[in-house]
């Protein structure tokens, strides 16, 4: 390899890795962090730390029996999905690029104009008038097995990417 060539290729690497480092590694992260989040949105946790019981599934208590009356299946209803599973379904990567992800639950998604996934995912005040504080029920958010995931395939590509040059 001429030292012309041997600098064209080390020009494309390092264009190559901006690239990964700039715009692939943040749409993995976010793809990864979409898919781990919905899971800890149907698991009814964040990352295996359980969310506080829904009283409409407490035997007992008055939402319980209000469900029974009008919606039955509110008993074995998974704790956030509510009956059009929105929320879930709202998880999506609002952007990437720039070395970032940002993912959200898109508020697009609800009748509401309030930020509906935080109020769950922080714990915020909820309801009209007095309202009340809803119980944080987190399943967005920075964990140790988020970054594990995120570094396994951001690894896995970086591999590929590794291979191809030493092949080219």
């Amino acid at each position: 390899m001429s030292p012309k060539e041997f600098n064209e290729r080390l020009t494309s690497i390092e264009a190559e890795f901006k690239e990964f480092f700039a715009k692939t590694a943040p749409t993995i992260a976010g793809e990864v962090a979409v898919r781990l989040f919905k899971q800890n949105f149907q698991d009814e946790g964040f990352f295996g730390e359980k969310w506080l019981e829904v009283k409409r599934r407490m035997s007992g208590t008055k939402a319980y029996r209000a469900a029974e009356l009008h919606h039955p299946a509110d008993h074995s209803r998974k704790i956030l999905t509510g009956r059009t599973a929105d929320l879930g379904r709202s998880i999506e990567v609002k952007s990437a690029g720039d070395g970032r992800a940002v993912v959200w639950t898109n508020p697009s998604a609800f009748s509401s104009k309030e930020p509906y996934g935080r109020v769950h995912n922080e714990g915020l005040r909820a309801g009209r008038g007095a309202g009340f504080t809803m119980p944080r029920r987190q399943f967005i958010g920075d964990h140790a097995k988020l970054r594990a995931a995120i570094t396994e395939e951001l690894q896995k590509k970086l591999s590929e990417i590794i291979k191809k040059q030493r092949m080219s």
